[in-house]
C-alpha cells in the first residue's frame, strides 16, 4: 500500500472582485504563492491555481484597456522579467514575476499611470450607477403592484415570491449603493468603504 499523502494539484477558487479591489486581489495571489498555489487563469470572479511549492510569484495588475500595440506592450513586461498570466478581464492585464527573497520590494513593482486607474474607476461608477438607478425605479413598482394586488384581492400561487421581491431588489440596491460610494471614494483618493 502507498503512503503517499495524495495533494490535489489544481483547484479553482470563487472570489469576486470589484473594480477598486485590484490591490486586495494582489494581496489575496501573492498569500495563495507563498502557499504554494500559482494562478494559472484569473478573472474578477474566479481564479484557477496549480500546486507548485517549488516556486514563488509576486503578482501585479496592469490596467489598460485599449492597448494600441499589444505585441510591443507584451515585450515591455517580458523584458522586465514578468511573465504574463491569462486573464479574462478586459481592463486588468495580470503579471506574474519570480519571487527572490532579499530583492527591494520596489522591483515587483507595475507602476501605471493615473489616468489609466481613473479611467478603469469611471467605468466602474458608470456601470454601478445605472444599475442603482434601474433597482429604484423597480422597488416603488414592486411595492405598488404588492399593494394593489392586496387591495383588490388578487390572488396569486407566488404571494410569498412577490412580498420578497422588493425586499430583496431593496437589498440590492443597496449593495449597489455602498460600491458606488466606494468606487466615487477611490476616484477621490480616498479609501473604499
Amino acid at each position: 500500500m502507498n503512503n503517499m499523502i495524495y495533494q490535489q494539484t489544481v483547484t479553482k477558487r470563487h472570489r469576486v472582485y470589484m473594480a477598486w479591489e485590484f490591490e486586495a486581489a494582489v494581496d489575496d495571489l501573492n498569500r495563495m504563492s507563498e502557499q504554494g498555489w500559482q494562478v494559472t487563469e484569473f478573472s474578477r470572479f474566479s481564479q484557477t491555481y496549480m500546486y507548485d511549492p517549488d516556486v514563488r510569484y509576486r503578482y501585479q495588475i496592469d490596467y489598460a484597456e485599449n492597448i494600441s500595440d499589444p505585441v510591443r506592450y507584451a515585450e515591455a513586461f517580458r523584458d522586465s522579467g514578468w511573465l504574463w498570466v491569462k486573464s479574462s478581464t478586459q481592463e486588468w492585464k495580470l503579471f506574474a514575476k519570480p519571487y527572490a527573497a532579499g530583492e527591494p520590494e520596489d522591483v515587483y513593482q507595475i507602476y501605471t499611470d493615473d489616468q489609466s486607474k481613473k479611467e478603469m474607476l469611471r467605468r466602474s461608477r458608470r456601470f454601478v450607477g445605472a444599475a442603482l438607478i434601474m433597482y429604484t425605479v423597480m422597488i416603488p413598482y414592486m411595492i405598488f403592484s404588492l399593494v394593489r394586488d392586496w387591495l383588490f384581492h388578487y390572488s396569486s400561487d407566488l404571494a410569498s415570491v412577490e412580498i420578497w421581491t422588493p425586499i430583496l431588489l431593496g437589498l440590492s440596491a443597496y449593495m449597489f449603493l455602498r460600491w458606488y460610494v466606494s468606487v466615487r471614494r477611490m476616484e477621490k483618493g480616498k479609501k473604499p468603504r
